[in-house]
């Protein structure tokens, strides 16, 4: 069996991390060792890691510390101190299954594969931001595919659930740390279809996440990703066009430049509106029933997850407009920075 160690960042995580700390301890099979890397926290991050290795002695716990800023220069720095076969990566506000690890490295059988990547649900939410992050952000499929490239649609996998072989984190140097803090981790997994290798996506192998419990920190994490995709198209995508409508997407490949236009999202859909408007006042009041469309789409997607919303509906329909909106602003600001259209 392939020896597995796991690495995780942490920067200011007291909400979540006993929770995830607790799964760590009851993963089975148990991992060769657990490497924590404090990152410049300025909570009670540290001492939660260092009371946890004292506590957790046939865990083989290794607490760093880095501080450099970035999760990239987190994760660099366990990748250097590892000695498993396997490097597994999560986070500190994830929460794995126990068969977590089981599942997860079951692909690497095969030697084409240098990756795996886990199905990442949400945990049970507290807040209104929450259950909407749960219901829009970080939506993982239940079957298992296997990747060969990457494109904006698809083949990009998060940190919160992946496995790599160490031989490949060491060819590629780990994690580009000037990519930033969002795309790193599908930057990576981009470089390793480079290589001619490909990733396994397993949906048996479960984290839980937390997502953002505020607005502000929502808008943020959304027009950071927006930001990240010009970025990660200029790199990789070469040339095409990628273009989401209302009803169905369609790719150009032989489009000169690399472009990504989503004009599907709840905030094009308003512009669109408002443009015409614009031109033809009556038609503002499209704003009405376009309003009720996104009510109810927010409704619905809640009730097929079992999740009883009445009134919240609203405030989820606001909440996509405004997280759309941030993630369109960074990606104008991305197109313009890294010269690469993606709208």
């Amino acid at each position: 069996m392939l020896s597995v160690s796991i690495v995780i960042p942490v920067r200011n995580a007291t909400r979540t991390l006993p929770l995830c700390l607790a799964a760590l301890a009851r993963l089975d099979p148990a991992p060769a060792e657990i490497v924590l890397v404090d990152n410049a926290s300025t909570d009670d991050s540290l001492p939660m890691l260092q009371s946890f290795q004292q506590t957790h002695p046939s865990c083989a716990v290794r607490v760093l510390v880095e501080s450099r800023p970035g999760a990239s220069a987190a994760r660099n720095a366990g990748i250097r101190a590892v000695t498993g076969e396997i490097v597994a990566f999560t986070d500190s506000d994830c929460t794995p299954d126990q068969a977590w690890l089981d599942h997860l490295i079951t692909p690497f059988a095969d030697p084409a594969i240098a990756a795996s990547a886990g199905r990442i649900l949400a945990s049970p939410a507290r807040t209104t931001v929450e259950l909407f992050s749960g219901l829009y952000t970080l939506q993982s499929s239940d079957k298992p595919a296997r990747f060969d490239r990457w494109s904006p649609w698809e083949g990009g996998f998060p940190t919160a659930n992946l496995a790599v072989r160490k031989v490949v984190l060491e060819k590629l140097q780990g994690f580009d740390e000037s990519v930033g803090h969002y795309g790193e981790d599908i930057d990576l997994c981009a470089r390793i279809y480079a290589l001619g290798a490909g990733i396994a996506y397993v949906p048996e192998a479960v984290t839980s996440h937390h997502h953002r419990t505020t607005v502000r920190g929502m808008v943020r994490q959304a027009f950071g990703y927006g930001s990240g995709h010009p970025l990660l198209l200029r790199r990789h995508a070469g040339r095409g066009l990628w273009l989401d409508l209302p009803r169905w997407s369609l790719v150009l490949p032989r489009f000169p430049l690399p472009a990504w236009l989503d004009l599907a999202s709840a905030d094009k859909k308003v512009l669109a509106v408002l443009v015409v408007g614009a031109w033809y006042g009556p038609a503002l009041w499209l704003l009405v029933p376009l309003a009720l469309w996104l009510t109810m789409q927010s409704y619905d997607r809640a009730r097929r997850r079992g999740l009883p919303v009445r009134a919240e509906a609203i405030e989820l329909a606001g909440l996509l407009l405004l997280k759309s909106s941030a993630m369109t602003l960074g990606r104008w600001w991305g197109s313009v920075r890294y010269r690469a259209l993606c709208l």
